[in-house]
């Protein structure tokens, strides 16, 4: 898929505002001249894929968001959703034993990761937090 010229622009535009930068301040950080970095923000110039990466880099974005192959500017999870994600997957681990999930069929997994947002949700509407069950044994003494 080739990118879009305008959306590569107007990403472009809205970041360097965002930054508080001049075009005159941008293009010497990317080692270009003024004119160069206009074009790439009318449209009228794509910047090659060193240069796609080098911008990038300065606003800490991903280049698909540069190119709008995404609207996440980085890959990265917020605090709330690496704890939550920690929590799952400690959760799935303590019932590792009992609960094998890599058995169902992915949309039998969805459907149980799903159920789980689920009560969590509703443990959180009454302000408790979701209980994690203590593993029961299976063998017998």
């Amino acid at each position: 898929m080739e990118p879009n010229h305008a959306s590569l622009a107007s990403r472009l535009k809205a970041l360097r505002r965002e930054s508080g930068k001049s075009q005159e301040t941008l293009a010497r950080e990317l080692g270009i001249s003024r004119s160069c970095l206009a074009n790439y923000e009318n449209g009228t110039r794509m910047p090659d894929c060193d240069m796609l990466i080098r911008i990038a880099n300065l606003f800490h974005v991903l280049t698909d968001y540069l190119i709008m192959r995404t609207d996440h500017r980085s890959p990265e999870l917020s605090m709330d959703e690496l704890n939550e994600t920690i929590r799952l997957k400690n959760y799935i681990k303590a019932y590792e034993a009992g609960l094998d999930i890599t058995k169902l069929a992915p949309e039998g997994q969805m459907i149980l990761l799903n159920y789980y947002s689920y009560l969590r949700a509703k443990s959180h509407q009454h302000g408790e937090a979701a209980p994690i069950p203590k593993c029961q044994s299976t063998s017998s003494k």
